[in-house]
């Protein structure tokens, strides 16, 4: 198993009350409270270098899938995150948690988020 998406899975699921872990297909997984989304991580071993890639089952169903960049799915899900906890901050606070987010995502995965995620204002 990859260990860096498996890594990515498991900081998601850290992004509590909207995500939590989830055992599923044999691997520890992110359940989206929302929505009911799972996000497993990928198998990498064929590849010459892991990416971090994750598998996306939409709503849970296994007939409606996608591999997407797991550092592009955790950008989302910390978005979702500030929108939920800092909501009645301003802008600046919110760009602090942003960053403190950013931070612990790359000590976790040792990876960084890529592009600044755009924050209503």
């Amino acid at each position: 198993m990859s260990q860096l998406s498996q890594s990515i899975v498991d900081f998601i699921t850290q992004l509590q009350p909207l995500y939590t872990s989830q055992h599923a297909d044999g691997r520890e997984c992110a359940l989206s409270l929302l929505d009911g989304t799972l996000i497993l991580p990928v198998d990498e071993s064929h590849a010459d270098e892991e990416e971090g890639w994750v598998a996306v089952y939409w709503q849970g169903d296994c007939n409606r899938h996608s591999e997407v960049p797991g550092a592009q799915l955790a950008s989302v899900a910390i978005w979702r995150y500030i929108e939920l906890h800092a909501m009645d901050n301003d802008a600046e606070a919110r760009a602090r948690l942003r960053e403190h987010l950013s931070k612990r995502f790359m000590e976790n995965t040792g990876i960084s988020l890529g592009q600044p995620i755009a924050m209503v204002v």
